[in-house]
């Protein structure tokens, strides 16, 4: 009989399928060539060729085989996670009684867990690991009613397993060698109390040797959900690419004048020689750096060049050169850094042929799509290059970065194995919450230590993350730079004002010789403020604009060009806006107007401000202190961080050569105010959840993996918005194709070709106002505003209405 690991039918015919034996091989040979590179250990590596070779064993079934051509099953004998990991750990128990290092100990324990969650999100070793005691009770009546299921299915399994023992040791033959199915089906119970022996020693052990084992169990994990999900797609390998030293050098000779030494683009040419000969001469010992300079400065390109020359050197050492990892706070400023060095890699010859090859862009609201040797690769293909970051360069968010380095969801972790010999660019890595800090910087560093990662943060508030003694700064006496500019100041006015009376000053004051910028801390405030200021502005023949995640994506973006070309035509505009303008959105006006915030959020926003550094003038940033019933500011930031800013802002004007201090001051405050041991407190929270292996917790009985959160969700929804024509056709094309399509190969392709455009017209609102909107079926995540109420419920300036009173939709 002939074993297959997986079969596509049509129309009831068998069009493609693998054998089980040979998918079992392939994902074998490539997990451990993945471990082989990155660990240089002979035990490691042959526990990722056993967890490849044993993760579909269980598959060896006739009542799995059965499922594969019907799609159906009477009972879940067809079920195979649980069996092939005990068969993992049985066969890593017998392969590697090895007793010279510590970490051996545990790798049947960690074959066991990965292979158990290969086809879902992980879980943890309390709700998996079954204790000793509860394996003897009858019928396994003592266990959790979650695993007794799993249990019970094992003998009938195993019984079935073993009518073609002889079929299923002859294909282990080649790729295991001598195996006793027997042996296994007589002691699979003796392997689960074996775990729970490794389970309980594991705990005593100390935090490094905890660390250590997690970062090999997640790459392990990783590369079999990769090479599993390649193998059975018939995924083609990509052919690495070269990125030459000098491509950056060459694009700046051609894009701007590289002999200027004066003004900003003096400034910005000696930086980048600065942190080039720099990168260039640094010890590669050194894993961590910082590049810590003014806003406006070239960060990006210099960022990117120093990437591209330390990848050069460091290709001397690997098989291959590093990947380039760029991470940035939002997906509104991805697509405008993308451009950059998109642009710059359009040096290189081969490029428009196999430009995905080179770099890929990542994120929720990204196309889906891969372009290599002049074809673009099928949807389902090139969703698993792109979310396995099989490029060069990925230029991607914080989200998809560190919900894998600190995840616990199939879909993140896939790609766990290839941030492996990286570079990684973090650019304004302080927006990630002060109390992960800590947290952060433990993860960052064993991602250099153990993964042989290089880390550089672009920042221009130096947050204090890592100490001087952890990383290596880029660019030196960088002070220098702060104290020769006088682009702007900052003058604070916090006496407690309502947005009404702010608004009513602006007016006053409103000059259509400027252009302003008015960044608010929530988006009630910001529609307020905008609403009362729109016809001063317009009377005097000015364009006003509005931005905030409350308008959806797709005019979001076009906004932010229309602002860009209104500035580059010399326009004078007023731009009122959250924070989403805050960081790396490059637009330039000539006064600002902020809401108190964070000292580091502030000097963010001044980064706006006369950013082409005008000689013959001075930018002027007003911050205010609006209040409701409470500060707007304590409801976004908390109240100790905006104490801390206001007590440093007490002075009546600080100018920009006072900004290098004045964010140091602000966050020594800030952890004196708050307390070190409370951002010890929250990260060590999540650091306890890796060392013990408590990825979730649905029972919500301990702290987790999954408790991490770079963004609370404060019971948000998404609503699909049908703000003209082509989203009510967007819209029926997903009914259509996607809520009521019932193969699920053809509804994951079809929302593949649909995702971008779909979530263009998506906005988050909160959950309160969910009722008032259409659920298009019972379990959707999705809630349909539709055409016909979009009067009632979103402005075509401001987004989302969010005073609303009940107002009933119908279809």
């Amino acid at each position: 009989m002939d074993f297959f690991s997986h079969i596509q039918m049509d129309n009831k015919k068998i069009v493609y399928k693998k054998l089980l034996r040979d998918h079992m091989l392939e994902v074998a040979k490539n997990i451990k060539l993945n471990t082989q590179t990155i660990f240089k250990d002979e035990i490691w590596s042959k526990v990722g060729f056993i967890v490849g070779a044993t993760h579909d064993f269980g598959k060896y079934t006739t009542y799995f085989q059965d499922y594969l051509i019907t799609g159906k099953s009477k009972s879940n004998l067809h079920w195979h996670s649980f069996v092939s990991a005990v068969f993992g750990a049985y066969i890593t128990i017998i392969h590697t009684k090895v007793t010279d290092n510590p970490l051996y100990d545990y790798l049947p324990l960690i074959a066991y867990f990965a292979i158990l969650h290969h086809h879902g999100n992980l879980s943890s070793f309390d709700n998996d690991v079954v204790e000793m005691q509860k394996l003897s009770s009858y019928n396994f009546e003592l266990v959790d009613s979650r695993m007794r299921e799993k249990l019970q299915l094992m003998e009938p399994q195993l019984e079935n397993i073993l009518i073609h023992r002889e079929t299923i040791e002859a294909e282990y033959q080649d790729i295991l060698g001598n195996i006793n199915l027997l042996d296994f089906k007589g002691n699979w119970i003796s392997v689960l109390k074996e775990l729970h022996r490794q389970k309980y020693k594991l705990q005593k052990e100390n935090e490094d040797i905890k660390l250590k084992l997690n970062t090999f169990f997640l790459f392990i994990y990783s590369s079999l959900i990769d090479n599993d999900k390649r193998d059975a797609a018939e995924v083609r390998k990509i052919k690495r690419k070269h990125i030459p030293e000098d491509i950056v050098d060459y694009y700046r000779k051609e894009e701007f004048n590289i002999y200027e030494t004066r003004g900003i683009d003096g400034v910005r040419n000696d930086i980048y020689q600065k942190v080039s000969k720099k990168i260039s001469e640094i010890s590669l010992d050194n894993h961590v750096f910082t590049l810590t300079a003014p806003t406006g400065t070239g960060k990006t390109i210099t960022a990117f060049s120093a990437a591209v020359k330390l990848r050069e050197r460091l290709k001397l050492y690997y098989d291959e050169e590093p990947r380039i990892i760029y991470a940035l706070p939002f997906t509104s400023i991805i697509d405008q850094n993308f451009s950059v060095i998109e642009k710059i890699l359009e040096n290189i010859p081969d490029f428009q042929s196999d430009k995905n090859a080179y770099i890929i862009k990542h994120h929720h609201l990204s196309e889906v799509g891969y372009q290599v040797e002049n074809e673009t690769r099928p949807l389902d293909e090139s969703m698993l290059l792109v979310e396995s970051w099989d490029s060069e360069i990925v230029v991607t968010t914080f989200i998809q970065l560190f919900y894998t380095i600190i995840g616990y969801k199939n879909r993140f972790l896939k790609k766990y194995h290839n941030i492996a010999n990286s570079i990684i660019l973090l650019d304004e890595v302080q927006n990630i919450p002060m109390e992960y800090w800590p947290l952060v910087n433990i993860m960052l560093q064993n991602l250099a230590k153990e993964l042989n990662c290089y880390i550089i943060l672009l920042t221009a508030t130096k947050p204090f993350i890592f100490n001087e003694s952890e990383a290596i700064e880029l660019l030196e006496n960088n002070q220098e730079y702060f104290d020769k500019f006088n682009r702007v100041v900052i003058k604070p006015h916090l006496e407690e004002i309502g947005v009404e009376q702010l608004a009513q000053k602006f007016c006053e004051v409103y000059n259509q010789e400027n252009s302003y910028l008015i960044v608010l801390n929530t988006i009630n405030s910001s529609v307020e403020f905008y609403n009362y200021i729109i016809s001063k502005v317009k009377s005097k023949g000015n364009k006003i604009f509005y931005l905030s995640t409350n308008i959806i994506p797709k005019e979001r973006i076009k906004r932010i060009t229309d602002i860009k070309n209104c500035l580059e035509n010399h326009e004078k505009i007023v731009v009122v806006s959250t924070q989403v303008v805050e960081a790396g959105v490059d637009i330039d006006l000539d006064v600002v107007l902020r809401d108190l915030g964070p000292i580091d959020s502030i000097i963010q926003v001044a980064g706006r401000c006369n950013r082409g550094w005008d000689a013959n003038k001075c930018g002027k940033v007003y911050v205010f202190n609006l209040k409701d019933d409470i500060h707007y500011s304590s409801k976004i930031y908390g109240s100790i961080s905006c104490k801390a800013s206001a007590n440093l802002l007490e002075k009546n004007i600080l100018q920009e050569r006072e900004f290098y201090h004045l964010i140091a001051d602000y966050f020594d405050s800030v952890k004196l105010m708050r307390g070190i041991q409370q951002e010890s407190d929250e990260s060590q929270k999540i650091l306890n959840a890796i060392y013990d292996f408590r990825f979730c917790d649905d029972l919500g009985m301990y702290d987790s993996v999954s408790d991490f959160k770079l963004i609370q969700d404060n019971n948000y929804v998404d609503v699909f918005v049908q703000v003209d024509k082509d989203a009510v056709g967007i819209w029926n094309r997903f009914d259509k194709e996607i809520l009521h399509e019932k193969n699920f190969k053809k509804r994951q392709e079809n929302y593949l070709k649909l995702k971008k455009e779909f979530r263009s017209y998506v906005v988050s609102v909160p959950e309160k106002f969910a009722n008032e909107f259409i659920r298009p079926t019972k379990n959707s995540s999705i809630f349909l505003l539709p055409y016909g109420n979009l009067k009632d419920y979103y402005d075509k300036n401001t987004g989302f209405n969010r005073n609303l009173e009940t107002i009933f939709i119908a279809m």
